[in-house]
């Protein structure tokens, strides 16, 4: 995780110096509701984070992401469980295609991204990070051509070194500043 928010920093330093030379960047904050898909080992919880933006091609943009979700405490209708719900630590890059970088009006977008999950759960003293993988379509209102807001819904999958996934769905608005327009 300590690499994922030093490359972001090193991102951030960069903006000014490269954005004379016409490469954009942006930045953005998130936040929302992650659903877990067939687990009955914890519920609805948390997500919030941050993500840079490089324009890389005119309908290609990388986004480095650093994000935390906390999910809620099992519950179960056939029997008692007293679990809580993970925390998982994510960081890695996605892929928006479809969407202008910055700009005013309404766009469509699909996103497709891999990363690094870290699974902890402090009760059971579970604790592994895993390479997985996220899709999802979103939408994104620009309010000004350095401002922007959108919406995303993605699917997340983390392998288990053992077999099985573990599955979540995540629904997030998020505010998005650009620059080098």
């Amino acid at each position: 995780m300590r690499k994922a928010v030093l490359v972001m920093t090193l991102l951030l330093l960069l903006c000014s110096s490269v954005s004379a030379q016409g490469v954009k960047f942006g930045i953005g904050a998130f936040g929302g509701l992650d659903y877990p898909v067939g687990q009955e080992d914890q519920t609805q919880g948390t997500i919030f984070g941050i993500r840079g933006k490089v324009k890389v091609l005119p309908i290609i943009t990388l986004e480095p992401r650093l994000a935390f979700t906390s999910f809620g405490d099992a519950e179960s209708e056939d029997f008692v469980l007293d679990l809580e719900g993970s925390k998982v630590s994510a960081y890695g890059v996605d892929a928006v295609i479809g969407a202008p970088f910055g700009g005013q009006g309404f766009a469509m977008f699909g996103v497709f991204g891999a990363g690094f999950y870290k699974m902890k759960r402090d009760q059971t003293f579970e604790d592994f990070t895993n390479l997985g993988w996220s899709a999802g379509l979103g939408f994104a209102i620009g309010f000004t051509p350095m401002v922007s807001a959108d919406a995303r819904g993605m699917a997340h999958v983390i392998p288990f070194d053992e077999g099985g996934t573990a599955k979540s769905v995540s629904v997030t608005v998020g505010l998005n500043y650009f620059f080098g327009m």
